[in-house]
Order: structure tokens, then sequence, then C-alpha cells
């Protein structure tokens, strides 16, 4: 594709702009391709330099009368196949006279070998109304229509991209992803999502997985995710739900940064557990439309929810049932709307989706159906069912008949019986057998996803008529409503129904093998399938698989999954798998002389290993303060860390975000957190058993951080915060990994240190009380980290933090809060235009908040490894190198006009305010502080002595490295607190 000069966005041909990142950086990946059908054959990165071009594609799932039908509506007269469609092309054949087929290489076959320039010289004003791609819709109508998307639609998806959004929000869209993720799809070119991310390769540079062909299993995306470490995913709302039940499959999600979802509804208890555990992003697209500019809810419990990007032109359309229609109106800018491009003729566009809004929030939007009789399945298939439903009526028992299947897997059939011929008190089964010949026929006309299974079909109830029109036509919607238990029992335990198969212990090889071909060929419409062709080389998916492996149940193969049918692909290695079953080992598939290890291995799981323990669960109490956001930031962000509990006092998960975002934090990385509302002084810390079982179960390390900060109340006024230490200690001591228990203390247990008790204060613990300061705070500090050490000869292993002041934070974003003391120094000092030139007895040793965070993750790493020989440790926070005051006024005379006087006088300048008035409090903060700055000048609580970090610079690298508290520093703050 030679190029020579790019068009802007919005104005260019996907080939440029692939030729155009091939000239200037040739190695960067495109997407990276597989070698094979499984994880072990490896993958292949294709980089934009050896991309080559392809103008059309359509779906292998179409029946062998749609595909010909879609061939005659294109005029199209030679197809394209690898080899494992030959069949299929070879029966299209011998419908479609006349078509010419090729045989074409492997795709990794393709881009391993040479290939010669395309010339590409087109102009985009030129072509931009030509048929560049031929879609085809989903047959909701009958057969599939073809959809002609012109350059002009490429063009506005990729303009799309590109289109502003307001401030603090995340698109909806995944074309705002960055060339430095990796994004999966899960779903094949032929739908939209799934040629969503060759668009976004093409015209973003963000590159993606294309998986082999094959069905997509837990156990094959797990793989992928954990092999190539994709960033984000685009999914199927079905393969979700078949994720969401496998441990393994959720963390393979939990590592992705963004999961987007589309084609169908997720159902809400499995997108509520996904949304826990990574961000969770539905969005939505049409063939003839692209993608609808969507942004993503500000509240994750929201997250099936659609909010309309204000760019797109989308009007809700109240219908008179309380629902709405999507309508895509005609803008100023039609070219950020594909479906204009579509349809030229249009100011208006009728999807035909149908939502209902958000009952408090006017902006969301939940899909709910569609207007016209379109089943949209969880796997995001559509498919029309009023053929089916018509040839199924057509027979003399049946009165009425309606496919089932909107959010669902796979459909079902409810069928009203003509109750003229047929009595209710007959056999349901019987009832079946003489309508499944009839369905049969209905199922070959239907596409292989919307085909109704005969343990599927349910009868209705002589006393509960189908709701009909006036003019007679079944109201679909109602009958759904009116029969949703009998439709949900026949989900959740279908009807036993017989089947014609059966296999017997006397059975040969041949038999068995002759009975798995009969019934897999009744399942796919195929007259015969060769006993080593692969079945999803055919067209076979998951659906088909999860159908035989209930059809082989019902033969007696009582335990067969469909993974095994996966491990065994074809006529030939599913036969003798099922022939072995039947000839000497046990029917859940495992051999006698391996029962021994499946027993031993059920029994031993749950066994705590500490030694080969490689990852961790955390509670950390008191996450939403300052020092507690920047430790929950830290702590998310160690891959060694699988969870983080937080427990707090009420349901905080909203304000965490939001301070996350303030303090320019990564807030997917809160995907791997679970806020919990606690009560710690209370039994089970205030949480259910389940969750409290949960956690004992899981946790390995306790971080108690929240604690009240009055330094003006007795001791007995802690008893609450002290009783919650011991309930911490208690959990430890039940838990199944021992978990440590991190206390952060405070300097202010060991303030009434004397020179007589040592030359410097030791990393230790004290018995003597007196050793505290004179006040509640450092007295009930003192006596829980007595209790540490109490639980640590019982046996949980402790850690004391004693932590000194905490500055503000070394980054631009976030920022010291404003009502500390020293903040309401610089901005009383403003006021008043005077400014204390010492801070008395007060050291500046200060450590920033965001270096402390980092400080204690490091001594927790080092505490794991020295836990054993050292049960109770003791380390001093504080800052090694102290500054000047002095040095850090400078920043503070360059921005305000104020003198420099002893911190006495600026103190009895404050004091000169006897009814200071409401503007006094708020512009001289300080007033509410004075006894505080008072004790700084008569020298309480000053050390006489060094505090010891001889240990803790020992444990973290950052303790060592650390400098003295700037002017550069002090700037910052200044210029955050804008006073």
């Amino acid at each position: 594709m030679a190029l020579e000069k790019v068009e802007s966005i919005g104005r260019r041909f996907m080939a440029q702009a692939i030729d155009h990142v091939a000239e200037l950086d040739p190695n960067r990946r495109f997407c990276i391709i597989p070698k094979g059908p499984d994880c072990p054959d490896g993958f292949s990165d294709l980089t934009f330099e050896r991309l080559a071009h392809a103008p059309q594609l359509t779906s292998i799932r179409n029946s062998q009368a749609a595909q010909v039908c879609l061939l005659e509506m294109t005029g199209c007269t030679r197809v394209a196949y690898s080899v494992e469609r030959k069949q299929t092309v070879d029966k299209i054949q011998e419908l479609f006279l006349g078509l010419q087929s090729v045989q074409i290489p492997s795709l990794y076959e393709m881009f391993e070998g040479n290939s010669s320039p395309y010339p590409f010289s087109k102009k985009f004003d030129n072509v931009k109304n030509e048929v560049a791609f031929i879609g085809h819709s989903s047959g909701t109508t009958g057969f599939p229509k073809p959809i002609r998307l012109t350059y002009g639609f490429f063009a506005a998806l990729d303009h799309g991209a590109y289109v502003p959004i307001p401030p603090d929000r995340t698109a909806g869209v995944p074309d705002r992803l960055t060339p430095s993720d990796l994004i999966l799809a899960t779903t094949p070119f032929f739908h939209l999502m799934g040629f969503t991310v060759f668009v976004m390769a093409a015209f973003h540079r963000i590159p993606c997985v294309i998986l082999p062909d094959r069905p997509v299993s837990n156990e094959f995306l797990s793989s992928v995710i954990d092999s190539l470490k994709p960033t984000a995913a685009l999914v199927a709302p079905c393969i979700l739900e078949d994720m969401s039940t496998s441990p393994k499959a959720m963390e393979a999600l939990s590592s992705l940064r963004h999961v987007y979802y589309g084609g169908g509804p997720l159902a809400s208890e499995i997108g509520n557990k996904i949304c826990q555990r990574t961000k969770l992003i539905n969005f939505i697209g049409m063939t003839e439309a692209g993608f609808v500019l969507s942004l993503v809810p500000q509240e994750k419990e929201d997250w099936s929810y659609f909010e309309w990007s204000p760019s797109f032109g989308i009007k809700m359309e109240p219908m008179d049932d309380g629902r709405s229609e999507m309508v895509i109106l005609r803008n100023e800018k039609p070219d950020l709307q594909p479906i204009f491009n579509t349809f030229p003729e249009l100011d208006d566009y009728h999807t035909k989706d149908v939502y209902t809004p958000h009952p408090t929030k006017p902006r969301l939007w939940k899909f709910h159906g569609r207007i016209d009789d379109v089943i949209v399945l969880s796997n995001g298939q559509k498919f029309n069912p009023v053929t089916m439903e018509k040839i199924i009526e057509g027979h003399p028992l049946v009165s009425r008949a309606v496919v089932i299947g909107l959010a669902r897997f796979q459909t079902a059939l409810l069928v009203e019986p003509n109750w003229n011929l047929w009595d209710e008190s007959g056999s349901k089964n019987q009832f079946v057998d003489e309508i499944w010949p009839t369905v049969r026929e209905a199922n070959n006309i239907s596409p292989a996803y919307g085909r109704v299974m005969k343990n599927r079909i349910g009868l209705a109830s002589h006393s509960k008529p189908f709701s009909t029109t006036p003019k007679g036509s079944t109201q679909r919607r109602l009958v759904n409503d009116n029969y949703k238990e009998e439709i949900d029992k026949l989900y959740t335990n279908p009807a036993d129904q017989a089947f014609d198969y059966a296999f017997h212990k006397s059975a040969d090889l041949g038999s068995v093998m002759e009975s798995v071909r009969e019934i897999i060929c009744d399942s796919i419409g195929l007259p015969t399938i060769a006993d080593e062709t692969d079945l999803y080389s055919v067209g076979f998916d998951s659906l088909q698989t999860f159908q035989l492996s209930i059809v082989l149940n019902r033969t007696g193969f009582t335990t067969l999954t469909p993974q095994m049918i996966y491990e065994h692909p074809t006529v030939g290695k599913l036969s003798n798998f099922l022939f072995a079953l039947l000839n000497g080992v046990e029917s859940n598939g495992i051999c006698r002389s391996e029962n021994v290890n499946l027993l031993l291995s059920k029994y031993t799981a749950g066994l705590p290993d500490l030694e080969a323990t490689k990852t961790h669960s955390v509670i950390l109490t008191g996450s939403t303060g300052s020092l507690g956001t920047y430790l929950l930031h830290r702590l998310l962000s160690d891959n060694s860390v699988a969870k983080v509990y937080c427990l707090n006092r009420s349901n905080v998960e909203e304000r965490q975000t939001k301070s996350f975002d303030h303090k320019g934090l990564k807030t997917e990385l809160l995907e791997k957190a679970e806020f919990l509302t606690a009560s710690l002084s209370k039994e089970r810390l205030g949480l259910e058993k389940e969750k409290y079982d949960e956690l004992i179960y899981t946790v390995d390390t306790v971080i108690h951080n929240s604690w009240r900060m009055d330094f003006n109340i007795s001791l007995h006024s802690f008893e609450d915060q002290i009783q919650s230490v011991r309930r911490l200690i208690d959990f430890s001591l039940q838990s199944v990994r021992r978990a440590h228990f991190y206390f952060n203390s405070s300097i202010g247990a060991i303030g009434g240190w004397k020179l007589a008790d040592g030359p410097s204060v030791p990393e230790e613990l004290f018995d003597n009380c007196e050793v505290t300061l004179n006040q509640g705070y450092g007295q009930a500090k003192h006596v829980c980290e007595r209790i540490c050490h109490a639980a640590s000869r019982a046996g949980v292993p402790t850690t004391i933090l004693r932590l000194g002041q905490i500055a503000g934070p070394t980054t631009e974003e976030g920022a010291w809060n404003s009502t500390e003391w020293l903040p309401s120094i610089v901005l009383t000092s403003k006021s008043i235009a005077k400014i204390p030139k010492t801070l008395g007895s007060m050291p500046v040793d200060w450590i920033p908040v965001d270096t402390l965070a980092t400080i204690i993750i490091e001594i927790i790493e080092s505490r794991r490894m020295t836990e054993a020989e050292s049960r109770c440790s003791v380390f001093h926070l504080v800052n090694p190198l102290t500054t000047p005051w002095e040095s850090l006024l400078t920043p503070l005379h360059e921005r305000y006009a104020v003198q420099r006087v002893s911190m006495k006088e600026w103190i009895e300048e404050l004091e000169k305010i006897q009814k200071p008035s409401d503007e006094d409090m708020l512009e001289k903060p300080a007033l509410k502080l004075l006894p505080f700055y008072k004790s700084l000048v008569e020298g309480e609580g000053a050390l006489s002595v060094p505090i010891c970090v001889r240990r803790a610079r020992e444990a973290s690298k950052t303790m060592q490295s650390m400098g003295p508290i700037s002017a550069n520093l002090m700037a910052m703050w200044i210029n955050q607190w804008q006073f």
C-alpha cells in the first residue's frame, strides 16, 4: 500500500493509517496471532509492516441457506476459505451453482510468507461514499441482510475516538485505550465487537490479541490472559457468566484493568461480582451504526447502565409502556455518526433497541430488549424466532408457540397445546415426543445458536392461556411475564425428557462411534462427519458443546463435562473416551488408579502452607485518611497482594475513589479492594459471619491505621480504640494464616522519655508507662503497644510502627490537609502579616505522607522474612535528616508579605482577638489550635535525646535514601493550598 500523505483524522483510510505507522515504526505490534488452536502452540506478533488487506467477512454460524442468500444479494461470485471450512464451502457450492472457491493458507502461514505491496492511491473525497466492507445483520427478520459500509463510515469511527468528553469522565468505548495497552477480543471478526479491535489497531495503534479458531472456555481464556498479559478485554456476556463460576477465571479477569462487554445484557449477580474485581464497562454498537459513544457511569454499581455522549445525537423516544426507544438524530457534525454514512438519506435512525431509565439518575439507561420480536441471547447473538414459531404452530397439537431466550445463554420453547386435541392430564414427555420432529424442522432453518433443545421445551397451563392482541397475535412480552416462574424452572431444572440414544456396557467401539456421530450430526445439521474431523472446524460452538454434554449425561455418562468434550474434539477421540468409560474407567472420567490422588487433593485443599504462600490478602483499617489512602494505593500496586479488605465505619467506596482521583492515584487499582462496613470494637469486627469466615481463611496481614485524632481527651475515652486492637488481635489468633498484625502507633507513646532514661530512644517496647506523654492519646498508644507484645507471646506476629509528624505528599497532585496545624500557621500568618521564625521545641523531622506509605510497605515486606525470629518488632518512622524551620520560610516570603517574629509574639498577636468572628475563624484557623502552639513554646513533649531509627533504615531502602524536608516541598504545598 503505497502512501504519500496521511489524511487528517476523520478523513483517512485504515490502509493509510496502517501504512503511516509501518513507515514510522515498522516493528510496532499490530496484534498477536495464534500459531495453532491451543495455547501451548504459541502466539506470534504481527507488526504493521506485515499486515495484509482484507475487504469482506461473513459469519461461519449462518445456516447454509443464509450463506447462499447473502451471496446472492451481494452478487458475490468467489469465496476464499481455509482448509477447515472446506466441507461447509462444498455444501454451499451445491446450493449456489457457479460459485468459485479458493483455498487459502492459515492466518499464521499467510503472515509468515512473503507479500508484495498492494497499491492504494484513492483520495478520500472521491471514494467517501464507496463501499469498503460488506457486513451483515444478524438475521432478525429472516435471513441476514448485507450491510454495505463505506469509507466514510470507517472515517467516522476514527473521528469518534477524538471527540472531547466532559472533564473527570471516562469514555465507554475502548478506542480511548492507548498503544501501551493490549486488548483481547473474544468474539470473531464477523461480529462487530470482534471487528472493533481491528479498527482500533489500525487507526489508534491499540494492539490486540486474535484467538485461535476454537470455542472459548474458562480454562482457555484464563491461559491466554495468564500467558499474554492483556490489559483489557472485549467479552460477550455469556462468557463472563461462565467465567464467574471459576476462581481461576475470576483471578484472570482481576488482572485486567478494563473488561468491556456488549452485544446483550449481563445478569446482575454476575456483573456485581465482576465489578468488585475489575473495571466493568458496558458498551454498545451496531453493524450499521458502529460504536455508540457513551460515558462510563460515575458510580461503580451502575455498571449495567449507559450514559450517552452528548455529541452522538441520541434521543430516547418514550413508548406507551414506560420504556424508550433509542433514536439517533443527525446532528451538526454527521461525520461523527457512522449511521448516516450507511443511510445518508435519513435524518434520524430508529434502532428498535428499547431501554428503561434509572429510577433516580435521569441520564442513565438500561437495555430492555427490542421493539420487534428479536431475541438477544446473553452471548450477544440475535435472531427472529417468528418463522420457527410458525413452523412449530403448524403441528396439529400446537395452538401457539413462543421461543424464549432474552438474556439467556440458549433458547427454550414454551408451547400452548391445542386443548381440543390434547388432554392436560396427558404425559408431557409424550407431547414433546409428538411435536419433536416439527421442532427439528424449525431448528433446521434457524442459526445454530437459536436452535431449541428437546429438554428445553415447556407446556403452558390450560388455566393460563397465552395473552394475545385484538388481532390475535401472541403478545410475547406478556407471555414471558406471565410464565416467568415456569421459564426460570425450565432453565434451572430442565424437563427429564427421553432421548433416542442409549449406551450399553456391552456396546462395541463401532456402535459407540456411530451413536456419537448421529448425536453430533443431529446437533449441527450435517449429514455425516468424518472420524477425525475437528468438531469446532465445522461450526460446533460452546453452546452445542454444553448441549452435547447434557445429551450424553442422559445416556448414562452422568458426570461428563463440556471440558471433556473440548479435550476430545473429534468423533473418534470422543468415542474412544466414552468407550473407555464403559469399560474400566469410572463415570467421573478418572481412572480408578487416580482416585487416591483425587481424594487426597480434595481433603487437603484449604490447609495452610505458610511457606508456600506467594500472594497476600490484607485487612487495612482507616483507608480513607491521608496515610490510609497512600497505603491502600501501595498495597494495590503490589502484584503479590491479591486483595485488600478495607474496614471502615461506613460505606466509603465512592469517597475512596474520589480521594484517589484527587491525589492522582490509579483508580482502576481499586478493583482489587473490597470495602466493608465494620465496627472494630464489636464481636467479629461487626461483620456478618460468612464474610468474617472468608477473612479468617484468606487474610495474612492486618494493618491497623484507624485511630481517633484527639489530644485533649483522657485515656479512658480511648477504650473503644483499645478494644478494637484486641478484636483485631483475636482475629489474627483465629486466622488460618496467623495474620501478622501491624499497629500504627505514635512517637507520643515515648514522648516522655528523659535523658536519664538513656542517650537515645531505642526501637524497643517499654513496660514503663512514664515514657509516654502525659496525655490520653500517647497513653492509649502505649497500652496498645503492650497488648501487641502480649499477643506476640501468644503466637501472633506483631509490628509496632511509631509514627512522627506526617507531612504533605511529594507530588503535585494531592495536598497536605489544609485544616492541620502547619497549613493553619501559613493561612493565619498571611492574615496577620506575621509568621513565627521558629516552631519552638518541634524539630522538622517530618516524612511526606506518600513516602511514609512506601516505607511502611517496605517494612511489611521485610518483616515477612524476619517474623519467625522476632515475633514483635518496633520501628521509629521519623526523618533522620532534620532541617531548620528558617530554611523553609523563603517560599512563604516569596508568596506573602509577612514579617518574621518569635512564636511567643505570634501567639500573643492572636490572643488579642478576644471575641473572634466567623470571618476571623475562617482567615485565622490557628485560633482553634492555640493550646497546641503554646505547648511548642513551653517545650511540652519535646524530646531531649535523639530517636533511634537504625532498625527502620535497615528494613526500608526508602528510609535509607530519604532527604530532609526542603524549601521546594514547602513551595509546592503552599501552591496546593492556594491561600
